[in-house]
């Protein structure tokens, strides 16, 4: 044993440098064999090891016992049970029992140390093993120790986690029952029965009570709603919610609103005539849980037993779990039946009226709903246009669309709309206009929920209107005309006449010959005038007799205007007629004769006029009224040729020209003048060629922007646009570079220049279309030319085409 300190750990060298000599074991050479031995044996081992020796129980121990100790002064050589005093009192015995021989083993072992400087639990696996000499006395006790403080704690850990999660399970799956049977519920009071009745059941008392609290303060009331009895009796379904409140000698009982009494009789809190009341009542002990919404208590659960009971935190929870989701359902069903009802109400309106009515969900804008109405208005059932918008704006104008999502949009966050847009109607392709009113539906949160809409077709009213205001801008128009055209007669009749009385008579009969034009228009309703009519008329009022006169040529409607010329010319001759030619003799003659002859393809009237056996006349000496009327006028509004010969037999005319429509200023019936939602096609026949010319439109009316670009297409221009706002014609003009263009001063929002200014900083030519009196217009613009609205579009055409001949070559 010479070399049996000799080892590298910690302890065998603090040993090795202790100077035992003073101590009561003396030199370390002195030391007993067994001592050396058993000192060999505890520095080597690995596990945490003590070797107490002596009847004191002096420690030495060994590097892997030094973490037990925590910051315990050094232990070697020191007692064992001055060392762990504070264990001394459950050690001591089991020490003197291995002094005695008699070894011991505990496992997990509870101890409360001071060794890091504060009281802590701790739990160990140990034994005490006697130490005996070569006699066979026991001259010390070995002890080995583990410590299993954190094992023991993770298995209590492990087993309360264990106790938590068997009781959310059973709380989870009576919850997921109680959910179970309230949903299929529709009434309230079934809902709160079948939740009390399933509480009770679980819980195993003798009473539930779910009841709702209304008002606050000492004015609230309790009403009870169910109850489920297995002893005791019922309670009035209506008390002062006080006498739940009040009653407790100790108030802080209430803190958290509940009343958990485990024994009633001996509960010190409560007041003794309250106790007396409950105990009266059957109730040994209560659990009272409130349930609150906005500081307010809304609903209560009461739990009675007629055996005193201790209240567990968990069954506590479930009882507040259940008052929330019974009060949640419950009023589920009450806003599903108020919903109900509403539907109901809605539907029965909805099917009455003749306004389409709609709702959309507001984070898709699916529609959700569709009234009866939309079938009438949209020719489609309501069905067709439910779910996404595509379905709906699919029945949309295409020029139409865009705005009308916007206006959805719109809605969605939070603004009311009203608009117009027109539709293709499914049942018969119909375009009707509709007008919609869009508005946001929030929900409790005050969130926008829905967006709903009134619809209906304003197609007949629009009409109207536009129709009547058309009606009083052409009459307005054509009464000018009118005057127009006779201050130029009465002009033309004045200088073609030598005395007042001839001037009266001249004058009267153009004026009768132009009423009798106009008559002839209203009996026809503006489909034309029958031409052998309107000669007849004529020469009939200047002959003596039906012989001097023969009519010939296949039966022709003539255009209006041709046969606002063509009266004229044919009232000029037969009055001639009547004073120098075949008229005025009684065997003179008038033969009149026309026909369809073709040009170029296209249709043309030839007219001749034709006198013989009257008086020999000679060429006048200045070009008369007539002459005018035939040889100018003629080619110049119907496009034609005019020919007037006066020979001795008497005169001979022809005119020739093309079969096209035209209007006559003296038309004064309204059948004609309709509004269309398609706008019309328009016959820019005769108009000026606009070919390579690229044109702007700037109008926000959908009709007139659409008639201005068909209307200048049919001319040979390039349209660009039409531009409905002003950003949209000024990306045009940055990006297009047009040749002229058309702009309408008021784009929706009131008289703006900002398109002219533009197109006038790039030189572009332009005209303004506008309802506005001059007065708005700035001077910047005053050399603006301007067409005054209701325009007839031949006038745009004609303006642009005067643009593209005063522009420099």
């Amino acid at each position: 044993m010479a070399n049996w300190l000799s080892g590298s750990s910690a302890m065998a060298r603090d040993m090795r440098a202790r100077d035992w000599s003073a101590t009561p074991f003396g030199p370390m050479a002195q030391w007993p064999l067994p001592l050396r031995v058993a000192l060999s044996l505890v520095l080597d081992h690995p596990l945490p090891m003590v070797l107490c020796w002596g009847r004191d129980l002096i420690m030495f121990h060994n590097d892997a016992y030094r973490p037990l100790l925590g910051r315990k002064p050094d232990a070697l050589g020191r007692p064992f049970l001055e060392v762990w005093d504070e264990a001394s009192a459950t050690v001591a015995p089991q020490m003197h029992r291995a002094l005695a021989g008699e070894a011991t083993r505990l496992e997990d072992a509870a101890f409360t140390l001071q060794r890091l400087g504060h009281p802590e639990d701790a739990y160990f696996n140990y034994t005490f093993s006697p130490v005996r000499d070569e006699a066979g006395s026991v001259v010390g006790v070995l002890n080995t120790a583990f410590e299993t403080t954190e094992h023991v704690l993770a298995r209590r850990r492990g087993a309360a986690e264990q106790d938590a999660l068997r009781e959310s399970e059973e709380r989870q799956a009576f919850l997921l029952t109680l959910s179970d049977a309230l949903q299929p519920l529709s009434d309230a009071t079934d809902i709160q029965q079948a939740a009390s009745d399933l509480l009770g059941e679980h819980l195993d008392v003798s009473r539930i009570m779910y009841a709702e609290v209304y008002g606050v303060g000492d004015d609230a009331e309790v009403i009870i709603r169910s109850q489920h009895i297995r002893e005791g009796d019922r309670f009035p379904e209506r008390f002062p919610y006080k006498m739940v409140s009040e009653g407790f000698a100790d108030e802080t009982f209430q803190a958290n609103g509940r009343v958990v009494v485990a024994d009633v009789a001996s509960d010190p809190r409560l007041r003794e005539d309250v106790r007396q009341v409950w105990l009266a009542g059957g109730i040994a002990a209560q659990a009272a849980v409130p349930l609150l919404k906005n500081g307010r208590v809304v609903c209560a659960i009461g739990v009675h037993s007629s055996r005193p009971r201790d209240w567990s935190s968990a069954e506590v929870t479930l009882i507040a779990e259940v008052a929330e989701r019974t009060w949640a359902a419950s009023a589920r069903a009450r806003a599903e039946a108020a919903q109900r009802e509403t539907k109901a109400r809605f539907a029965q309106f909805a099917a009455s009226a003749s306004d389409a009515l709609w709702m959309r969900n507001a984070r898709t804008l699916a529609m959700e709903y569709g009234s009866p109405a939309i079938q009438a208005i949209y020719g489609v059932p309501p069905e067709a246009i439910l779910g996404p918008p595509r379905r709906w704006a699919a029945l949309i104008v295409p020029e139409d669309r865009a705005a009308a999502l916007e206006r959805l949009e719109q809605a969605r966050n939070g603004q009311s709309v009203t608009h117009a847009f027109r539709i293709v109607r499914g049942s018969d392709g119909a375009f009707r206009w509709i007008q919609a009113t869009n508005f946001p539906l929030y929900d409790e949160q005050g969130r926008i929920a829905r967006v709903g809409g009134i619809e209906q077709d304003i197609t007949d009213a629009r009409q109207s209107a536009e129709h009547q205001a058309i009606l009083l801008a052409e009459l307005q128009h054509r009464v000018r005309n009118l005057l127009a055209m006779i201050r130029s007669v009465v002009a033309r009749t004045g200088n073609t006449v030598d005395s007042v009385a001839e001037y009266r008579d001249r004058l009267e009969g153009r004026l009768r010959a132009l009423a009798r034009t106009q008559t002839l228009l209203t009996r026809t309703a503006n489909a034309g005038v029958d031409l052998a009519t309107l000669v007849r008329e004529e020469v009939e009022v200047q002959a003596e007799h039906d012989g001097q006169f023969r009519l010939s040529g296949p039966p022709l409607l003539l255009a209006p205007k041709a046969a606002e010329v063509l009266t004229l010319a044919v009232h000029e001759l037969a009055t001639n007629a009547l004073k120098y030619g075949g008229l005025a003799e009684p065997n003179g003659r008038v033969t009149v004769a026309w026909k369809v002859v073709y040009e170029s393809g296209e249709p043309w009237l030839r007219f001749d006029w034709i006198e013989d056996g009257g008086t020999a006349v000679a060429p006048p000496r200045r070009q008369g009224f007539g002459t005018e009327l035939i040889t100018r006028r003629v080619p110049y509004e119907l496009h034609g040729r005019g020919r007037l010969d006066v020979e001795p037999a008497g005169v001979r005319c022809r005119l020739d020209f093309p079969l096209v429509w035209g209007d006559s200023i003296l038309e004064t019936d309204a059948a004609t003048l309709q509004t269309t939602i398609s706008g019309g096609e328009l016959d820019m026949t005769g108009e000026a060629n606009l070919s390579g010319a690229r044109v702007l439109v700037v109008e926000d009316d959908y009709y007139l922007a659409l008639d201005t670009q068909r209307a200048l297409q049919q001319a040979g221009a390039v349209v660009l646009g039409p531009c409905p706002d002003e950003r949209t014609a000024l990306q045009v003009i940055e990006h297009d570079s047009p040749g002229y263009a058309v702009v309408d001063i008021n784009l929706g929002q009131g008289p703006a220049f900002t398109v002219a200014t533009a197109l006038q900083g790039r030189g572009v030519p332009f005209v303004f279309v506008t309802g506005y009196d001059d007065v708005v217009i700035p001077a910047a613009f005053s050399e603006v030319a301007r067409l005054r609205k209701p325009v007839e579009l031949r006038q745009v055409v004609r303006a642009i085409a005067q643009k593209a001949a005063d522009a420099p070559s």
